[in-house]
């Protein structure tokens, strides 16, 4: 059966488990942001890809072995979206950032 927590327990358990986003956008505009990136990534692949395509056709029928190698040569722009920090060292960065903070506050 499961043990009933302390309210300081259940406190110190959100503050590990909790996350949020530290980087430099606001929670609703980085959804956007990551949506836009990831399109950003495939459209840039896709249109690497057609111009190999094309220079590879202009002149004659390519060959399907050439066709292939050619995509899979294209290199895919690479974004990752940065992971979210734990709330506690949300707050300890906050607090660092804090004019005239010197971290000894509890």
């Amino acid at each position: 059966m499961k043990r009933t927590r302390t309210p300081q327990e259940k406190k110190a358990l959100s503050l590990e488990l909790d996350r949020r986003n530290v980087v430099a956008e606001s929670k609703w505009g980085a959804r956007d942001a990551i949506a836009k990136r990831k399109q950003w990534v495939n459209q840039s692949h896709r249109k690497a890809v057609h111009q190999e395509l094309s220079a590879l056709t202009r002149a004659q029928p390519a060959d399907p072995e050439a066709v292939e190698s050619a995509v899979a040569a294209t290199n895919r722009n690479n974004w990752r979206k940065q992971p979210d920090v734990s709330l506690k060292q949300a707050l300890a960065l906050r607090r660092s950032r804090k004019p005239g903070a010197t971290g000894n506050e509890p």
